[in-house]
C-alpha cells in the first residue's frame, strides 16, 4: 500500500552560492578554478547562473511553478565578510531579497551557512588547518542568523564536512589541494568543532533558529564476502561516516580524527535535525597498493563517474538504508541533496522516481523524514567537473542563460502532486 506523504513535507531542489551566483571572485575556489588542470572541462564559474545579479528570483519562481514548496540555498562567506570583522550590509540585503522572494512565491528556505568555499583571507591563513577558523566561523554564523533570521527557519551550519576534508585535504582535486591524509583528519576535526561553536552561537543569537548539519553518507558495501573486502569496507565507513556520526552523538572525537580521544564541549547532539546528501553506493575491494584509501578501491560497475569524481552506482536501496541508519539518532531528517548527472534525461526521470520511492519506504519503516531536495534545480558549475556534468531539473544554455525545464522536472512535479510516495 502506498505511503502517504506526511503533512508539511518539504519538496524542493537545492543550489549553492558559488555554483549559481556568478561573480564570486574573493573565495578560495575563484583562484583554484583558474589554474590549468583543476577543472575537467577547463571552464571557470564565471557568471554561473547569474543569481547574484538578477536571476535568482526568476529561478525561484520557476521552482514554485514546478510544484516545489521549499528551496535549499547557501550563503557566500566571502561576500558577507570580505575582510576579517567587516560585514557587508549590501550583501546581506541581497540575500534578504532572495529569501523574501522565495517566501513570497511559497518556498520555505533552507539555508546553509557554509557550502565549501572560504574567503581568501581565511584561505591565506591556512583554511581548515588553522585553529583560528573555529572562532571566525562561529562569529560569521551568528552574524548570519542575527541579520537574516527573520527570513529563515531552517538553518544548516555547513555542508558535507567529510567530502571537503577528503577532496581538498587528503586529496588534491579541490582547494587547498594538500594531498595529506593527516591534514584531512585535522581539518575534519576542526570542522566539527566549528560546527559545534556555530550551533551554540546561532542558537544564542536567535533562539527560534532550527539549526542542523548536512552530511554526505554514501552506502559502502564489500565487493565480495572475502574478509579483506569486508574489513576495508568497515574501515572506510568508519573514517568517512562512522567517526563523524559518533562525534555528533557523543561529543567525542576518536581516531583517526585525533590521536587521543578528545571531548569537544557543545558538540554532543549539536543539531535539531540532520540533512542527508546521498548519490549512490560503492563496492569496496581490498588493494594493498592503496594506503591513502584505507587499502580499499571502489570497483562498482556501472558507476556515475567522471575523470575527476565518482558519485557511485545508482542505488535507491542505499538511500533507504542510510535514512534508517540516521533515524536511530532520533531527530528529524531531510534529504538535502539527491540527484544524478545525466546527458539522457530518462536516467534522471527514473532516478527521481525510484529515490523518492525509497524515501517513502524509509518513512514507512519509521524514519522521521520531513523533506526531499533534489540536486539540483538548475545546471550549474559542478566544482571539479565545471559545466560538463549537468544535474539540473532545468537545463541552462551557457551562451544565452535560457532556462528549459527537462521532462524530469515534470516527473518530479507529478510525484509532488500525488500525495503518496510511489511504490
Amino acid at each position: 500500500m502506498p505511503t502517504p506523504v506526511p503533512r508539511g513535507f518539504l519538496w524542493g531542489a537545492a543550489t549553492s552560492s558559488h555554483q549559481v551566483e556568478g561573480g564570486n571572485d574573493d573565495n578560495d575556489w575563484s583562484d583554484w578554478e583558474r589554474e590549468r588542470g583543476h577543472v575537467l572541462d577547463g571552464t571557470v564559474s564565471g557568471a554561473a547562473c547569474e543569481w547574484w545579479q538578477a536571476r535568482a528570483e526568476d529561478d525561484l519562481t520557476l521552482a514554485a511553478s514546478l510544484g516545489h514548496n521549499a528551496h535549499r540555498l547557501s550563503l557566500e562567506w566571502s561576500r558577507l565578510e570580505p575582510e576579517p570583522g567587516r560585514f557587508d550590509a549590501a550583501a546581506f540585503a541581497r540575500y534578504a531579497r532572495m529569501l523574501d522572494h522565495a517566501r513570497g512565491v511559497g518556498l520555505e528556505p533552507c539555508v546553509t551557512v557554509h557550502h565549501f568555499t572560504l574567503p581568501k583571507w581565511v584561505a591565506r591563513d591556512g583554511s581548515w588547518t588553522d585553529e583560528r577558523i573555529v572562532g571566525r566561523f562561529a562569529r560569521y554564523a551568528e552574524e548570519c542568523v542575527t541579520r537574516l533570521g527573520a527570513h529563515v527557519r531552517l538553518w544548516a551550519t555547513m555542508n558535507e564536512p567529510s567530502v571537503l576534508a577528503f577532496l581538498g585535504y587528503a586529496g588534491d582535486r579541490w582547494p587547498p589541494g594538500l594531498g595529506d591524509p593527516r591534514a584531512a583528519m585535522g581539518a575534519l576535526a576542526r570542522m566539527l568543532r566549528a560546527h559545534a561553536a556555530a550551533y551554540e552561537a546561532m542558537r544564542s543569537g536567535r533562539s527560534d533558529a532550527d539549526v542542523g548539519l548536512v552530511i554526505n553518507l554514501p552506502a559502502l558495501d564489500p565487493a565480495s564476502r572475502a574478509w579483506r573486502d569486508r574489513a576495508v569496507t568497515r574501515a572506510q565507513d568508519w573514517i568517512f561516516n562512522g567517526v563523524v556520526l559518533h562525534a555528533l552523538e557523543t561529543g567525542w572525537l576518536l581516531p583517526p580524527l585525533v590521536l587521543v580521544p578528545t571531548r569537544v564541549p557543545g558538540l554532543r547532539r549539536s543539531f535539531a535535525w540532520l540533512g542527508l546528501n546521498y548519490y549512490g553506493r560503492y563496492e569496496v575491494r581490498f588493494d594493498a597498493r592503496a594506503p591513502a584509501l584505507a587499502f580499499g578501491r571502489h570497483v562498482q560497475e556501472p558507476s556515475q563517474r567522471t575523470a575527476h569524481n565518482d558519485w557511485g552506482q545508482i542505488s535507491p536501496d542505499g538511500l533507504e538504508r542510510q535514512l534508517l541508519r540516521l533515524a536511530r539518532i532520533g531527530v528529524p531528517l531531510y534529504v538535502t541533496e539527491n540527484g544524478v548527472f545525466a546527458l539522457d534525461d530518462r536516467v534522471r526521470e527514473r532516478y527521481v522516481r525510484e529515490h523518492v520511492a525509497a524515501v517513502g519506504r524509509a518513512i514507512a519503516r519509521g524514519a522521521d523524514v520531513r523533506g526531499y531536495f533534489h540536486w539540483s534545480l538548475v545546471d550549474n558549475f559542478e566544482w571539479a567537473e565545471g559545466y560538463s556534468a549537468p544535474f539540473g531539473l532545468v537545463e541552462v544554455d551557457r551562451a544565452t542563460q535560457r532556462r528549459t525545464p527537462r521532462p524530469s522536472a515534470g516527473v518530479y512535479a507529478d510525484l509532488i502532486r500525488a500525495g503518496v510516495f510511489p511504490v
